[in-house]
């Protein structure tokens, strides 16, 4: 048993397809399905349902998967702290973001880069349920998004401040919008709104719906960025999570905050704290620390 066949394995939970799996970890996929045999072997159990294709892992292959992810965290932790020990911090922070949530972290990655510049960062667009899921395996370091209070007992966290919510729009609606806008008088705007099922689109509709309002928008995107742009380009107005900082760049587009209920879950970062959080998940949230006391 071997590093690489832990990988191999973890890469097929990942992306249940031998061929993915292979790819992602750069070997042909009869290299790939010859390894994942071969630790068979070793164990002497069945990880594997194999059919035509991948059709799962058996109980025993579920079992042995999780201890393969924790023995990859405690690897990669190893290296890093390594690199630590000789002054340096490397390797990539993954990062999951609820992409809705506009969370500005441009000053905790400058920040991070400035401290360890061997470090570099992959950020994922993801639902909140995904990136619990990539916390949990291993797969992510730090979480970015709207969670439950009870979710974020289970972690570290940093809340953010409670970030409301804003009115987008463009130039030819200025002189258009009341100064206080009513719920109905939104709902009658053409609207761009977050795609039906994620969790700030659920929060609108059940603001409105307690107003006897029902939300027909023009458009759904699941990309605040989108959105953003649909608005620049005279499509309609839109509702979004308050982080106007992030738009400073669209020229002519103003945000116009308005009353509204608080959100049942809070806006926050997230990493493990159970002691298998990453040397460079623990730099990434000390770094965010320090960023949101100077804010």
């Amino acid at each position: 048993m071997d590093i690489r066949q832990l990988n191999y394995l973890c890469a097929l939970a990942e992306h249940r397809h031998f061929g993915r799996a292979a790819q992602a970890c750069c070997v042909t996929q009869p290299t790939l399905s010859m390894r994942v045999r071969q630790l068979e072997q070793e164990l002497g159990v069945v990880l594997v349902h194999r059919g035509k294709q991948f059709e799962g892992f058996t109980p025993e292959g579920e079992r042995v998967l999780a201890r393969a992810r924790a023995l990859l965290g405690q690897y990669d932790n190893l290296r890093l702290e390594v690199d630590a020990m000789k002054g340096r911090l490397t390797g990539t922070v993954r990062l999951g973001l609820v992409p809705l949530s506009c969370m500005d972290l441009s000053p905790v990655l400058a920040r991070l880069r400035q401290r360890h510049p061997g470090i570099g960062f992959e950020i994922n667009d993801m639902t909140a349920d995904a990136i619990l899921n990539g916390l949990s395996h291993n797969t992510l370091d730090i979480g970015g998004g709207f969670f439950e209070p009870e979710v974020l007992s289970r972690f570290d966290s940093l809340a953010l401040p409670e970030q409301g919510v804003v009115l987008a729009f463009g130039p030819d609606w200025s002189e258009r919008l009341p100064a206080r806008p009513s719920l109905a008088d939104l709902a009658a705007l053409p609207l761009c709104l977050p795609r039906p099922g994620m969790y700030f689109r659920r929060y609108l509709e059940t603001c409105f719906e307690r107003e006897g309002v029902t939300l027909q928008p023009v458009l759904s995107s699941d990309s605040v960025y989108r959105l953003m742009h649909w608005v620049r380009a005279g499509l309609g107005c839109a509702l979004i999570p308050a982080g106007s900082a992030l738009f400073d760049e669209l020229p002519g587009v103003r945000c116009r905050p308005l009353a509204m209920p608080a959100m049942a879950r809070v806006g926050a970062l997230v990493m493990r704290n159970d002691g298998q959080a990453s040397l460079l998940a623990q730099g990434f949230f000390e770094a965010a620390q320090e960023v949101w006391r100077q804010r």
